[in-house]
């Protein structure tokens, strides 16, 4: 097969760019081109690269755009489109409603699509609220029609297409690593001798990240707080900085090396989880396969991931309230020991059930199936 992909940033560090750099590198490994339509970056432009080849063949194309949030999505998205469309791709693995609107060019042009909806985009407050309220509920129907198959990562989120589109949607979760890695020094363990715990995503109120630091300030923890995700140029982070100035809370900012990542996430003593948006998040999956305790916000997505492979609940949950968070904080290092072996039981599981090997397989056959 020859596979374009669609709606990513390229290979950067968020949550559907770490399927697309678990999955490309296996299509190239049995055989397949495939070709990542992302954004161009300063680097590049300055460096006048529009296209490179990483990770044992995989070739990315750059793509200039506006430096707006959201006008910047949709020139990339117009841009991957057609050039995807005058490729000699078969088939377009296409990532977010607002990139699937435009998969009826390709079709014009025999094109393929599997397009994945991802969750709830429709209650990210990030978006202006004609593009949730109609924007995204239009597109959810328009990527259907377009798509030859449309996915998405939640069990809960099949339902809700179900219920509010009348659409029936296939499933493809996101993976972890089959094995667990070793565990290698850190710096940080000795930097914080009674232990820390870690909030790895984008730092957003959506997010809860203000939640949860208000939270774990008010469990009175001796524990520090690690806080690793991009950090916005917004007055809400200033204020939220204010927040936890002179407290035992460091804000990391993005950690990009991967394997450092995976080290600061094994020797921490609990994550703590606050994407509550739907569908599964592959943050989530990425922890629990490493036997790292979790304390989530209770939403069916999240318990997706943390009760339904042993059909009981093995991580401590909260609502969305700081002092919900706060008694949750205080529970898991009441029984921190049963958590710790709940963590256990649970990786082992998911590290055979939600692998990235069987994400692939399933994604493979979904293409080939599109193809067919």
């Amino acid at each position: 097969m020859n596979i374009a992909i669609i709606g990513t940033r390229g290979w950067s560090y968020a949550g559907m760019e770490d399927l697309v750099r678990e999955l490309a590198p296996r299509f190239v490994r049995d055989g397949h081109q495939v070709v990542i339509h992302g954004w161009a970056t300063e680097k590049t432009i300055e460096k006048g690269i529009t296209s490179d080849v990483i990770q044992n063949g995989v070739r990315r194309i750059f793509h200039a755009t506006t430096k707006g949030k959201f006008t910047g999505q949709l020139v990339v998205a117009i841009r991957s489109t057609i050039a995807a469309a005058l490729s000699d791709v078969d088939v377009i693995y296409c990532a977010f409603i607002q990139n699937g609107i435009y998969m009826w060019l390709p079709r014009l042009f025999g094109k393929r699509i599997l397009s994945n909806v991802d969750g709830m985009m429709w209650r990210d407050p990030k978006w202006p609220r004609g593009f949730r309220h109609v924007f995204f509920p239009l597109g959810a129907y328009l990527t259907c029609l377009f798509s030859n198959k449309v996915i998405t990562d939640s069990f809960n989120m099949q339902e809700l297409y179900k219920r509010k589109f009348g659409l029936d949607l296939d499933w493809v979760g996101y993976g972890c690593a089959d094995t667990k890695p070793e565990r290698k020094d850190v710096e940080l363990e000795r930097k914080y001798p009674e232990g820390y715990y870690l909030i790895m995503s984008r730092v957003t109120p959506h997010n809860l990240t203000d939640l949860m630091v208000e939270g774990f300030l008010k469990s009175k923890s001796r524990r520090h707080l690690l806080v690793a995700g991009h950090l916005p140029d917004s007055q809400w982070f200033r204020s939220l900085e204010e927040t936890a100035k002179g407290k035992n809370v460091t804000f990391l900012g993005l950690v990009r090396d991967q394997e450092l990542l995976t080290q600061i996430i094994l020797h921490s003593k609990a994550y703590f989880h606050g994407h509550s948006l739907g569908g599964i998040n592959p943050a989530l999956v990425r922890v629990v396969g490493l036997d790292v305790p979790t304390i989530c916000v209770d939403t069916v997505f999240n318990r997706e991931v943390v009760e339904q492979p042993n059909k009981k609940l093995q991580a401590c949950m909260f609502q969305k309230k700081p002092d919900s968070f706060a008694e949750a904080v205080k529970s898991f290092e009441a029984n921190e020991g049963f958590y710790v072996a709940e963590a256990c039981g649970l990786g082992k599981t998911v590290r055979i059930s939600m692998s990235w090997e069987e994400i692939y397989k399933k994604y493979k056959g979904l293409l080939e199936q599109c193809i067919a």
